[in-house]
């Protein structure tokens, strides 16, 4: 019996030291402070399932009229210059007008006429919907599980190899063509695919089971070409990249504006190169209402995108620094990394009257940010550790925290709420902020401001009175292999499973000769109203008149453009594929296509798949173009049957049979001479163009003279106030 009790007595103790052991341990491994923690798993929680994307757009360059639709509905503004583009978002680029954006690995090049929007964007997939017009977009790196879809009103196109890539539309949505500069694409449509390869041009009628192609060659660069390759070469040339990750829309930017510098415990600092007396991160621009974020940062200085939507700022030596976040980390898109006080009557002091004013101030580094919108647990968590570096991942969910810039006078600014929402231009200067106007100030996560019809276009870009597509347009559906994400789901899209089709065939009996008078659509007498409309609304550089008026449209066809072909777009940078498997569909072997089909060894010496793209001797391809009117709205004047003369090279169809493992393109084998810009051939030499530009009302690029460092329009400011920051 007494053995019996010392046993259980025994089993009782042993049990309570346990339980003594488990409930200490937490409380121990928690005095423990995280040095540096880097990305970490958080669980995942329900109300993680509607958080906003981690990835934008950056609107970074407009010339000319160029609007903008937020959430695809509602009215029309004008697109301004470093505002974030997301889903359901609808862009129209109108008549001599241009625009590009950046998402991550991918750089999109809006031509004349069109209208473009995004069906997703958010970590690995880039889903645009193109429903009239033309765009020349580049895709730098093509990782494992990355989607880069483009759909049309009769097909989508999804990018296979990283590459750059021109798709056009024709005015009636009837017709497109999908030119593949470098890198591989593949095409859904009629039930079928269809490969694009380098220097390939497929030409697409139709829809559905009476959908019909054609392939020939790629055709010479037009203007909208060569401007995309110049910028996509500023990118590949950017010393930034160095210290900031290339999926950070707007790294290229801070080169011309600012200098780096290593700063212990802050690692790589940005300085911007010339700001006014007094400034302070987020007082040179306004706020702006965009979903599903809520109050954003629109900054008008050209560098200004990165350095106010990633990272962090600090005032180091008697000037402001910008912090980007971890470089292991992708980046995590955040409206503005502030916080803000106010409410109680705050800003009464300062004049603003009723309704008081509102003050916010920069993060410093290290320090957390909290959403005024909403964000799961595991949104926060990310949204945080990926702009920033915490000495204790504790804070980020923790209550109070003693903000170093909040009550710092070369920190906050303020502005009456008012001018808050109607996203009017803060002006940081007219209010003079002292240390007591800011004691007892409430530091607070949300502005608590509602948003007005203003507030989603900024009170300089909100005019009635702007260019938008046609509603036949903007109602056209488009076909696509991936489903959109929700807030593109009002959009007139028809969904297809591209794994269920068929492999088409580029020759036999649909070659080109047989599918010809399909081509009515592009080339056809036969026009629609709209198509008259349209055709008449055009530029004469569009139209393809033989008048001599070839010239007379973008920037990039005028006087001092370049004869760049596409061997000088070329660049070591394009790599990546998509995985085994990846847009797979139940054709047979490559080896087994019909012999009707374009050979590659028919394609020229600059097209091919794994040279370096420089022409050797003399040049002795001969185009013709045709002075015809195009329906696409680029300015493109060319036809499929221009003649092609190899220079004294031997072919042999035999020896050059593309099957499937020989067109394994791997990334140095596509090393190109991009940045040395010289070519053998004297006729094919590269001038860069002044960058001075007559037309349209002063000179382009503002002080430096380059494209894209300045204001994009004349002597003006692209947002109608006045210098283009007139700090460069």
């Amino acid at each position: 019996m007494n053995t019996t009790t010392s046993a259980s007595r025994l089993r009782v103790g042993l049990l309570l030291c346990l339980s003594g052991l488990l409930f200490v341990a937490p409380l121990r491994a928690q005095d423990q402070p995280a040095q540096d923690q880097g990305p970490q798993a958080v669980p995942t929680d329900q109300s993680d399932q509607n958080d906003p994307p981690s990835r934008v757009a950056r609107l970074s360059f407009v010339d000319g009229s160029v609007s903008l639709q937020p959430g695809g509905e509602g009215d029309w503004g004008s697109a301004a210059r470093n505002r974030p583009i997301t889903i359901g978002d609808k862009i129209w680029s109108d008549k001599d007008s241009r625009a590009e954006l950046q998402a991550g690995q991918a750089s999109i090049h809006l031509g004349s006429m069109t209208a473009l929007s995004f069906l997703n964007l958010d970590e690995s997939i880039t889903q645009m919907r193109l429903a009239e017009g033309s765009i020349n977009f580049r895709v730098r790196e093509l990782r494992e599980g990355d989607i880069y879809e483009v759909d049309t009103p009769n097909l989508a196109f999804t990018v296979k190899q990283a590459g750059a890539f021109r798709i056009d539309v024709s005015e009636d949505g009837n017709g497109t063509r999908i030119t593949v500069i470098r890198g591989e694409g593949e095409v859904t449509g009629g039930g079928r695919t269809y490969e694009v390869h380098p220097g390939e041009r497929a030409e697409f009628t139709g829809a559905d089971n009476s959908l019909q192609y054609a392939t020939s060659r790629a055709p010479a660069p037009d203007g909208l070409d060569r401007w995309a390759s110049e910028r996509d070469l500023r990118e590949d040339n950017s010393v930034s990249a160095k210290y900031v990750s290339r999926d950070t829309p707007g790294y290229s930017d801070l080169d011309d504006n600012g200098t780096w510098s290593e700063v212990p415990d802050y690692g790589n600092v940005w300085y911007p190169n010339v700001v006014d007396p007094g400034w302070a991160p987020y007082s040179y621009g306004y706020w702006s209402s965009i979903g599903p974020w809520g109050w954003t940062w629109i900054d008008y200085a050209p560098w200004g995108f990165a350095p106010f939507h990633y990272g962090r700022w600090a005032f180091i030596g008697g000037r402001w620094g910008w912090c980007p976040g971890p470089i292991y980390a992708r980046p995590f898109y955040g409206p503005a990394f502030v916080g803000f006080f106010g409410g109680g009557g705050f800003g009464v002091g300062f004049g603003f009257g009723f309704g008081g004013g509102i003050g916010w101030f920069p993060l410093g580094w290290g320090e957390p940010f909290h959403p005024w919108f909403h964000g799961g647990p595991r949104f926060v968590h990310n949204i945080n550790i990926h702009n920033t570096v915490f000495r204790n991942t504790r804070v980020i969910n923790g209550g109070r925290f003693n903000y170093a810039y909040a009550h710092n006078t070369r920190a906050v600014t303020v502005a009456s709420r008012t001018a808050f929402a109607n996203g009017q231009r803060i002006n940081r200067g007219s209010v003079h902020v002292t240390e007591a106007s800011l004691r007892g100030a409430q530091v607070m996560h949300n502005p608590g401001v509602s948003a007005t019809r203003q507030s989603h276009f900024g009170a300089a870009n909100g005019s009635a009175r702007v260019s938008r597509p046609p509603s036949s347009v903007q109602n056209r559906q488009v076909m696509a292999r991936t489903t959109p994400g929700g807030a593109a789901s009002h959009m007139p899209v028809r969904t297809m499973n591209g794994e269920r089709s068929a492999s088409g065939r580029f020759g036999g009996s649909n070659s080109a000769a047989a599918n010809r008078p399909a081509n009515r659509g592009f080339n056809g007498t036969t026009q629609s109203s709209r198509q008259r409309e349209l055709a008449l609304n055009r530029p004469p550089s569009a139209r393809g008149e033989a008048s001599g008026n070839a010239n007379r449209g973008l920037a990039s066809d005028r006087a001092g453009a370049s004869n760049r072909t596409w061997n000088a777009q070329g660049n070591t940078t394009d790599r990546g594929r998509a995985p085994q498997g990846f847009g797979r569909s139940d054709s047979p072997a490559q080896s087994g296509r019909s012999s009707g089909q374009i050979q590659r060894n028919d394609r020229p010496a600059w097209a091919g798949s794994g040279g370096n793209g420089s022409r050797s001797g003399g040049n002795n391809r001969s185009y013709a173009p045709s002075q015809r009117t195009s329906p696409y709205g680029g300015n493109r004047s060319y036809t499929s049957q221009r003649s092609y003369t190899p220079p004294s090279r031997s072919y042999s169809a035999p020896s050059r049979s593309y099957s499937q493992p020989s067109r394994g393109y791997s990334a140095p084998s596509r090393t190109y001479s991009a940045p040395s810009r010289s070519y053998p051939a004297p006729s094919r030499s590269y001038s860069p163009p002044s960058r001075s530009y007559s037309g349209g009302g002063g000179s382009r690029g503002g002080g430096g003279g380059s494209r894209g460092g300045g204001s994009p329009h004349g002597g003006g400011s692209s947002h109608g106030g006045g210098s283009s920051h007139g700090r460069h």
